[in-house]
């Protein structure tokens, strides 16, 4: 029996492809999988599946379906997208103290009757020549760079479960594809909002006004990427500032809506002025919560969004004014999200633009079966997609394992190439 895989040593972000060869023709074969992240070694993630050799006796994760297992469908990566973990407090313990200095090792096991083999994989979360330097002073940041010259600068705008740590691999691995990636939070650090809510735009003129001065940033167009309530961030800025030339967000909506905290407010400021929203009404969010809690059923907070934009009489008012951008824009939306309805939002987007006969690139990019999976794909399992708040009362960004893992991998794929065009 002989196993190959390539690479055993890449970014976080490569595919792998796994392959044995010289089995016994349609002999049965299970193929594990095991991984701890680095900050969070006492978390352990596992998957298996089982094949049966084809004819050449061979066995290619790239072409086969697997028998039965942690997944059912063709994907050579399925064994890393499909691993769980046993510990039901798996998602709070790998979200804290991410860093990206040590890079994440993934065992893959072969068994064939008596015979096996095995191999460890190397992931890196960062290339070995870029850099990265905390900003503190002007704002609360992390700068990834290299001192290529010709790197253009993409802000990096996480969604609400989003600081410091949790934007790091995001960071690191795009800044690993060619560009200078500033990671900026803009809630829950220290000097800024508790909360994500009345967040002030003026702040994001001080980071753009530091991006143009810095030498390492200067001279350089302004591109964002953005997630969820980055994503509605990034096109109001883009909407505001003619110097954003590029623009691709992950899971967006058409509106500013009502700030994440205990307070009816907008999420957004600009002069001491809140910016116009969508009220969301929390006795619904309650009411659907309980709904579901009775059924033993998952919740999300899509039905809340809906429910809100229906009765919204300001809707225009609080309106993302997309046409007023200057910037080359790529959406990445999906049918099942469990966070807010983006696919209407994204559709409301692209007739805006149309409408107004939009000067600029725009494209969108729709997955069926997805929810709100966005992140470095093959870093966390796609299965890691709910979290569970109470006996019984069970958070999930929606969609499906196949489809999560596809359009993480995909969209991430697509924002690279948008960027380096």
């Amino acid at each position: 029996m002989k196993l190959q895989i390539q690479p055993l040593v890449a970014l976080c972000d490569q595919r792998i492809n796994i392959r044995v060869s010289e089995l016994p023709a349609n002999e049965r074969v299970k193929i594990s999988a095991s991984m701890c992240l680095p900050w969070a070694t006492s978390v352990r993630f596992e998957s298996a599946a089982w094949f049966t050799a084809d004819a050449n006796g061979q066995v290619d994760l790239s072409r086969q379906k697997p028998d039965s297992g942690s997944y059912d469908f063709v994907d050579s990566m399925g064994l890393i997208v499909s691993m769980e973990s046993p510990d039901p407090k798996a998602m709070l313990k790998v979200v804290r103290g991410i860093s990206v200095d040590k890079s994440q090792f993934i065992e893959i096991v072969v068994e064939c009757g008596q015979d096996r083999a095995s191999a460890k994989l190397e992931r890196l979360f960062i290339a070995r020549d870029v850099k990265r330097q905390r900003i503190t002073d002007e704002f609360i940041g992390d700068l990834f760079y290299t001192e290529n010259a010709n790197y253009q600068t993409i802000v990096w705008l996480g969604g609400s479960g989003s600081d410091l740590g949790v934007n790091l691999p995001v960071a690191a691995v795009l800044a690993s594809h060619g560009f200078n990636v500033l990671s900026l939070p803009y809630f829950g650090e220290k000097g800024l909002p508790a909360k994500l809510s009345e967040i002030p735009l003026e702040y994001f003129e001080g980071v753009f006004a530091w991006l143009s001065e810095n030498p390492i940033t200067s001279g350089k167009e302004v591109w964002i990427l953005g997630m969820s309530k980055g994503a509605e961030l990034a096109l109001i800025l883009a909407s505001r500032y003619s110097f954003i030339t590029r623009v691709a967000v992950f899971s967006p909506h058409v509106y500013c809506f009502r700030g994440l905290a205990f307070k009816n407010v907008s999420s957004w400021t600009y002069k001491g002025e809140s910016l116009p929203f969508i009220h969301l009404k929390y006795r619904w969010l309650i009411a659907n919560m309980m709904g579901c809690f009775i059924k033993n059923e998952p919740f999300g907070f899509t039905y809340t969004y809906k429910r809100s934009l229906d009765a919204a009489q300001n809707k225009e008012a609080a309106r993302i004014k997309v046409e007023n951008a200057h910037a080359d824009l790529l959406l990445f939306t999906s049918k099942e999200c469990g966070m807010w309805n983006t696919y209407e939002g994204s559709v409301e987007i692209m007739n805006t633009l149309r409408k107004h006969n939009y000067q600029h690139r725009c494209d969108m990019v729709v997955y069926e079966n997805a929810g709100e999976p966005y992140y470095v794909p093959y870093v966390f399992p796609a299965g890691l997609t709910t979290m569970k708040m109470a006996p019984r009362l069970v958070l999930s960004v929606g969609g499906t394992l196949e489809g999560n893992a596809h359009a993480r991998a995909d969209s991430w794929e697509k924002a690279i190439e948008f960027f380096n065009k």
